[in-house]
């Protein structure tokens, strides 16, 4: 990924008499900021069906610190294919699960819990740190996440579990801080003026 396309090397390209499938997959892997070089793109813009899962499994191969990136922009022109993107970003990079299992729970989160599946069915080693990233992504999916972690890893069920709980407790912590600073100062004070009339009313 050492050569950035430019639009007029692109510009070339589309005028050429090739045909190109995925120009959505091409544009938005540009707009993340990802570097291409000619050939990548090329493959990328003429990609469709299987061969743009492999064509997106080889820029993680090749670019493993890109892989939330490149597998966010991919996910979302591309919901269909969430799950098989994302196994075959894992299987490509497994060390970046959890942050691959994030960015495709993100861009689809109506299907987390079939991404859950394929992650950890990629990199069961990474079970745990795929459940606590997917939940934190998408908290209301907890309950179906923590099932296909666990039915794609059966051994590691209370580890899966118990990454599932402390993901959902903090996502519920922090969305509970950040929306209810000024209730709960309220709230606060409402027994302490209430406790402070009843004490002083008999003397």
């Amino acid at each position: 990924m050492r050569k950035t396309l430019t639009g007029f090397s692109l510009a070339i390209m589309l005028a050429s008499g090739s045909a190109y499938a995925d120009q959505a997959t091409l544009a938005a892997l540009q707009s993340a900021g990802i570097t291409l070089t000619a050939e990548q793109a090329q493959v990328v813009a003429a990609a469709e069906g299987d061969a743009l899962i492999d064509a997106i499994a080889n820029l993680v191969a090749a670019d493993p610190a890109a892989a939330t990136a490149i597998v966010a922009a991919a996910v979302s022109v591309n919901p269909d294919s969430a799950t098989a993107i994302t196994t075959a970003a894992v299987t490509a990079a497994p060390e970046q699960a959890a942050a691959i299992a994030t960015a495709a729970v993100t861009a689809a989160p109506e299907q987390a819990a079939a991404i859950t599946t394929a992650a950890v069915t990629a990199a069961p080693a990474q079970a745990t740190a795929i459940t606590s990233a997917a939940v934190t992504a998408a908290p209301a999916q907890a309950t179906a996440i923590t099932s296909a972690a666990v039915t794609a890893a059966p051994t590691q069920a209370a580890a899966i579990q118990s990454a599932a709980t402390t993901a959902s407790t903090n996502s519920t912590t922090a969305t509970t801080a950040s929306s209810g600073t000024g209730t709960g100062a309220a709230t606060s004070g409402v027994p302490s003026s209430s406790g402070g009339g009843g004490s002083a009313s008999p003397n």
